[in-house]
């Protein structure tokens, strides 16, 4: 990423954007929220048992189900997704989506038990399994290859600044023993969606779905409005959406683009790829420290109003992981941040681990802060790696023809991932059989430091290169360290040329592509 990338970037394109991101906010809040809410007075009293000791709390299958079971909406918003955008396009999939909030919302606030709660929440997982995989697949397909990483890539900021705002509201009603205690940061959850209702509409599509359904001149219509004037004068953006036809109509010669694709010799690789980087962003701890923080803090004695100060320093920590990786993934790639926040997951998991265990660690100021301050940075530095960059690779490594698929089969290897966690993580801390407590930090120190080698060994560098050029590079059966370096010479080369601004691609016939002039070298 280069200063003079940004001279292809318009205010619309970033209007666009920016609205779209609104739906990660979405997210954001209502994973804060709850994460929070199980720690309110007024939550459990409303949703809780009363306990021998006169204290409201959630039973351990009560919390186990109210965690897991919305992910069951999640995996059928990643089944609905693909059909939707390619029947009906990005801008209308999202306003689905937002309309299926509210729904979840209404369920939510008007609930009196922990049943009906949780089937809203089964339906605000629907409309997050909706918009996971099209807010960034829509970025991906608006920015020119050399700033694809900061837009398409920025998913977990937004999702971070709603975890904060959904931090905040629950800090705001610790004390509260009345409904409205839990209620109005529930209700919160509803402005984004009517934000996304109010915003939407004034997007534009995306120019390669618009190709893909035989309407070429729309999508040079949207090209002139996300480009500079000068793109569209002097005829460059015309010839952009000539090139990414070509490629599609190149493409679509060589498969069908069906789901089973997923499984076949071309694709296969790239499914284990997307399978393990999704398993493993859930299953490294950020899963554990968003779900189970606030609740893993009062276990270690914390006062209440402590705990939802900590809980929003994990937000706060996640923030900080997500904007750095946006601003540095297009400079020194996606794989270096992947194995950089494993190595760094590997440590923070194995002090939780090692020093919350200790006897009497929950009565040493120093212990309790060493593991507070761990399981924080360890939400941090997950988002830094593979927390954020998953989505950036899902959204990058289908290439022309499969790109929604497989962002759409990560999504539901995430639900399982995040289900896997939600469900078993307080059967381990404090189950009728198992009560490893802070021990459970080892859990998750052990599957980081498994997907550190997978990073290194398995992951491809696709930092720069043009959607349509990843398939050319899969072809070649390159190792993934070898991705950076590799040269090109298709159309997808010349297309990522062309979004780099390169003066000789842009003169030149999409339809006679010179190798020599076509390589995409300006990003190494």
């Amino acid at each position: 990423m280069k200063l003079s990338d940004w001279k292809s970037v318009t205010p619309f394109m970033v209007y666009c954007c920016l609205v779209f991101n609104v739906g990660n906010v979405l997210f954001g809040i209502d994973v804060a929220s709850f994460g929070s809410l199980q720690a309110l007075p007024s939550f459990l009293r409303q949703f809780g048992e009363l306990g021998a000791n006169g204290k409201y709390a959630l039973t351990t299958s009560r919390k186990s189900i109210m965690n897991s079971v919305n992910f069951t909406g999640k995996l059928v918003g990643c089944a609905v997704f693909e059909p939707l955008v390619e029947r009906l396009g990005f801008k209308k999939t999202i306003l689905i989506a937002a309309v299926i909030q509210i729904v979840a919302v209404i369920l939510e606030i008007s609930a009196h038990s922990w049943i009906q709660f949780s089937i809203g929440r089964v339906f605000a997982y629907m409309a997050v399994g909706i918009v996971e995989p099209t807010i960034p697949q829509y970025q991906a397909e608006l920015a020119p290859a050399p700033l694809r990483g900061f837009f398409a890539g920025n998913v977990q900021v937004l999702v971070h600044l709603g975890s904060i705002w959904g931090s905040g509201m629950s800090r705001a009603y610790s004390n509260e023993t009345a409904p409205k205690g839990w209620m109005i940061p529930v209700a919160m959850q509803m402005i984004p969606a009517i934000l996304l209702l109010i915003g939407v509409p004034f997007c534009i599509e995306s120019p390669r779905w618009l190709i893909t359904h035989d309407r070429k001149d729309d999508a040079v219509n949207v090209m002139n409005r996300i480009r500079p004037r000068s793109h569209a004068e002097d005829g460059r953006t015309a010839r952009e959406v000539d090139a990414f036809d070509q490629a599609i109509q190149e493409s679509k010669s060589l498969n069908g683009g069906s789901w089973g694709d997923l499984f076949s010799k071309t694709y296969l690789n790239r499914t284990i790829i997307i399978t393990f980087l999704f398993f493993f962003q859930q299953t490294t701890g950020q899963q554990f420290a968003n779900s189970y923080g606030p609740s893993f803090f009062a276990s270690m004695g914390l006062a209440s109003d402590r705990t939802f100060t900590y809980s929003i320093l994990i937000a706060l920590a996640g923030l900080c992981g997500c904007i750095v990786a946006t601003l540095t993934t297009d400079i020194i790639g996606r794989r270096t941040l992947c194995y950089i926040g494993a190595a760094l997951a590997t440590m923070f998991a194995a002090l939780i681990g090692s020093v919350g265990s200790k006897p009497g660690a929950n009565q040493n100021d120093t212990d309790s802060n060493v593991v507070i301050a761990s399981v924080i940075l360890l939400n941090g530095v997950c988002k830094l790696g593979v927390a954020s960059q998953c989505w950036l690779i899902g959204s990058e490594i289908g290439g022309t023809q499969m790109r929604k698929k497989l962002l759409g089969w990560g999504v539901v290897i995430d639900v399982f991932a995040a289900f896997l966690v939600t469900f078993f993580t307080p059967y381990l801390q404090a189950g009728p059989q198992i009560q490893l407590g802070a021990r459970v930090g080892y859990v998750f120190m052990g599957l980081a430091a498994i997907s550190f080698f997978f990073f290194i060994f398995f992951t491809p560098e696709l930092r720069g290169r043009s959607l349509e050029e990843v398939d050319e590079l899969f072809e070649r059966k390159l190792w993934p360290w070898q991705f950076s370096k590799a040269e090109t010479h298709g159309i997808g080369a010349r297309i990522a040329a062309m979004e780099g601004g390169d003066n000789e691609a842009l003169r030149s016939d999409p339809k006679q592509v010179d190798p020599e002039v076509a390589h995409s070298e300006y990003v190494r």
